[in-house]
C-alpha cells in the first residue's frame, strides 16, 4: 500500500485517474510494441535501472519474458558471456543515463546506434526516461515488490 491513494501498485495507484492511466498504458505499452529495438533489450535496460535505484517495486515487475540467467547476471551485465554486444550497449547507456543524462558521450551513443540505427537510440532514450521516471515514483510512492 502507498500512502497516496492505498494503491498497492503502479495500475492500482493510477487507477483513480483513468485518463491519465489509459493515456500512460497506451504510451507504455508502445515501447514493447515497436519495430526499432528487441524488447527483450528494453526489460534489461529496465531492470537495469530498477537495480540501480533499487526499486524492488520495478525489480519484481515483468513487462517482457527475458532469460533468466540474464537476469540473474544483470548486475554483471558487463562481463558476462549471456549478454550480445547489442545489449551491453544499452546497458552501458543505461547505466550512464541513470547517473548523468549529460555524460552521455557521442561514442556511446554510436554504440547503439550501430546496432540499432538511429531510431532505435530514439527509442531507448526515449523508453529509458518513461522507466527512470515510472522507478522513481515507485520508490516515492513507496510501492512493494509483487512476485513475478
Amino acid at each position: 500500500m502507498n500512502w497516496i491513494n492505498g494503491g498497492i501498485d503502479r495500475d492500482s495507484t493510477l487507477a483513480p485517474l483513468p485518463d491519465v492511466a489509459n493515456r500512460f498504458q497506451a504510451l507504455y505499452d508502445s515501447f514493447w510494441n515497436q519495430a526499432h529495438l528487441a524488447p527483450s533489450t528494453l526489460e534489461l535496460c529496465r531492470l537495469r535501472l530498477a537495480q540501480l535505484h533499487r526499486s524492488a517495486a520495478d525489480w519484481s515487475r515483468v513487462d517482457c519474458e527475458i532469460d533468466a540467467e540474464k537476469r540473474e547476471h544483470l548486475a554483471d551485465w558487463s562481463s558476462h558471456e549471456s549478454f550480445s554486444d547489442a545489449e551491453r550497449a544499452c546497458l552501458e547507456f543505461t547505466e550512464i543515463y541513470a547517473m548523468d543524462v549529460q555524460a552521455i558521450s557521442d561514442e556511446l551513443a554510436e554504440a547503439v546506434k550501430a546496432h540499432y540505427g538511429d531510431a532505435g537510440l530514439v527509442t531507448l532514450v526515449e523508453a529509458l526516461g518513461i522507466f527512470d521516471g515510472m522507478t522513481r515514483l515507485s520508490l516515492l510512492w513507496q510501492l512493494a515488490s509483487v512476485e513475478h
